[in-house]
C-alpha cells in the first residue's frame, strides 16, 4: 500500500505533461504517432487515416445500414476500403496525395448524404453544428458566421 502511494506521489509532477498546452510548452515537440509498420510519424488528425478511422464505425452502425440504400452503402464502403488499401500499401504517402484522396472520399459522401438527410449529422457533425449556429444567428438577427475556406 505504501509503495503505491509513494509511486502515485512521485508520478504527480508528470501528470502536467498530459495537458496539451503544458506538453507543447515544456517539450517543444509536435505530437507523433506510429504507422502500422512501426515507423514514428507526425500525427495527422485531419488526414486520410483519421478520416477513415472516424467513418468506419459510422458505416458499420445499424442506423446507417438501415437508412442507406444497398448501392449507396456499397459505394461508401468501397471508397473507405480503397482508402484503407492505399494507406496500407503507401504508409509514407505524401500529405498532398492523402489529402486529395480524403477530399475525393468526402465529395462522394457529400453526394450521397446531402444536408437535410437524416444521417447528415452523423457523417458531418461539424457542418451540422455550423448550420445550427447559423440558423440561431439568423433567428436572433445577427450576421451568421461563414465557413472558412
Amino acid at each position: 500500500f505504501l509503495a503505491r502511494q509513494l509511486l502515485g506521489v512521485l508520478a504527480l509532477p508528470w501528470a502536467v505533461l498530459c495537458l496539451p498546452p503544458a506538453r507543447e510548452l515544456l517539450t517543444a515537440r509536435s505530437p507523433t504517432g506510429y504507422d502500422r509498420r512501426g515507423a514514428c510519424r507526425l500525427l495527422d488528425l485531419d488526414g486520410l487515416s483519421a478520416f477513415v478511422g472516424r467513418l468506419r464505425p459510422i458505416l458499420r452502425s445499424r442506423r446507417v445500414r438501415s437508412e442507406l440504400s444497398a448501392s449507396d452503402l456499397a459505394r461508401l464502403d468501397g471508397a473507405l476500403l480503397t482508402a484503407e488499401d492505399y494507406l496500407r500499401a503507401n504508409p509514407r504517402a505524401a500529405k498532398e496525395e492523402t489529402d486529395r484522396r480524403r477530399d475525393a472520399a468526402d465529395a462522394l459522401i457529400t453526394s450521397v448524404i446531402r444536408p437535410g438527410h437524416p444521417l447528415h449529422p452523423a457523417f458531418f457533425p461539424d457542418r451540422a453544428l455550423l448550420h445550427r449556429h447559423q440558423a440561431r444567428a439568423l433567428a436572433a438577427g445577427e450576421r451568421p458566421a461563414t465557413r472558412a475556406a
